[in-house]
C-alpha cells in the first residue's frame, strides 16, 4: 500500500524519489503508521495524501498527529475527519492550536452551538484558521450592526464579514440603496439573510430586473423576500415562472400562484405539484427547462 502511493505520487511528478527505499523508510512510512494508530484505515490514507501530498513533509508529532487529535475533537469521528481532509488536507499543515481551536472555543463562547460550527467547517472550512484577533473583530462588527447573538444567522453574518473588504461592503451598501432599500431595510436583510451580501452585485441586478420587468412584484417584495436574490435566474426563477404562466394561460390551476411558492418551494415538490401532473399542457415548453 505505501510503495503503491508514492509511487502514484512519483508518476504525478510529486516527491520523484519517494520510491527510493531510504525515502520510503524515513519519510513514508512513518506518517503511515500514525495515520493508521489513529484509527485511519489504508483506504482512508489512500484518499487523503493525494489531495495534498505536501503533508508528508510535516513532521508527525509537530504537526499530523496534533492536527488529526484536533479534528477528531470537534468534529468526534475518524470518519468526519476522513470526509474533511478529503477536501481540505491543508489542515494538517496547520498548527490548529493557535487558529481553529481557539477560534471554536471563542465562537460557542458567543453561544453558537456545537453543530452548527461542525457544519460551518465542512462548508467553509479556511473560515476557522483565520487569525483569533480577526475573528474577534467580525464579531464585533456584527455586534456594531446589531445582530443578535442568539440568532441562528449569527455566524453566517461573521463568516459573511469576513469574506467581504470594508470598500466591498459599502458598495454593497450602495447597490440595495440604489435599489430602494432604506437603511433599515439594508440592516434587516443583513441580519435575516446575511448570505446575501455574498451574492454579486451583476446577479443581484439582474434578478431585482428580472423580477421588476417580468412579475407583478415590487421592490417591497424583494425587501421582504430577500432570499430570492440568492435564487438562481436560469436555473429556478425563470423556468419556474414559465411554467406557472403557461398553466394559467391554460387555466390549469384552480387559484393562482404566489411568487413566494414559485422561488421557495423545494426542487422535488415543485415538479410534483406543478410539473408532473401537467405533463400534456406543458408539452409546448423545452424539457430541458421544465426538468431544471
Amino acid at each position: 500500500m505505501v510503495v503503491g502511493l508514492a509511487c502514484l505520487l512519483k508518476d504525478h511528478c510529486i516527491f520523484p524519489n519517494l520510491c527510493e527505499g531510504s525515502s520510503l523508510e524515513k519519510t513514508i512510512k512513518p506518517k503511515f503508521k500514525i495515520f493508521q494508530d489513529l484509527g485511519f484505515s489504508t483506504h482512508d490514507v489512500a484518499d487523503i495524501v493525494p489531495s495534498d501530498p505536501w503533508i508528508l513533509t510535516r513532521s508527525v508529532d509537530d504537526r499530523i498527529a496534533p492536527s488529526i487529535s484536533d479534528l477528531k475533537t470537534v468534529l468526534g469521528s475518524n470518519d468526519d475527519v476522513v470526509k474533511l481532509l478529503k477536501t481540505s488536507a491543508w489542515f494538517l499543515k496547520s498548527d490548529l492550536q493557535k487558529t481553529m481551536m481557539p477560534n471554536i472555543e471563542f465562537l460557542r463562547n458567543c453561544g453558537i452551538c456545537s453543530s452548527q460550527i461542525v457544519s460551518y467547517v465542512f462548508s467553509f472550512p479556511r473560515f476557522f484558521l483565520l487569525k483569533p484577533e480577526s475573528i474577534k473583530q467580525f464579531v464585533e462588527r456584527a455586534d456594531a450592526l446589531g445582530f443578535d447573538r442568539k440568532s441562528n444567522m449569527f455566524l453566517a453574518a461573521i463568516r459573511m464579514l469576513s469574506s467581504m473588504s470594508e470598500e466591498n461592503w459599502e458598495l454593497k451598501l450602495k447597490l440595495f440603496r440604489k435599489l430602494g432599500f432604506s437603511e433599515d431595510d439594508i440592516m434587516s436583510t443583513f441580519r435575516r439573510t446575511p448570505q446575501v451580501f455574498a451574492v454579486s452585485e451583476r446577479k443581484i441586478k439582474q434578478v431585482t430586473d428580472f423580477l421588476l420587468n417580468r412579475t407583478n412584484v415590487g421592490i417591497s417584495f424583494i425587501i421582504s423576500h430577500p432570499m430570492v436574490l440568492i435564487c438562481s435566474l436560469e436555473r429556478r426563477l425563470k423556468p419556474r415562472l414559465l411554467v406557472i404562466e403557461t398553466l394559467e394561460s391554460k387555466n390549469s390551476l384552480r387559484r393562482k400562484v404566489s411568487m413566494t411558492t414559485i422561488y421557495k418551494m423545494p426542487d422535488k415538490k415543485f415538479r410534483e405539484k406543478y410539473v408532473v401532473p401537467y405533463l400534456k399542457e406543458l408539452e409546448e415548453v423545452s424539457m430541458s427547462i421544465v426538468g431544471t
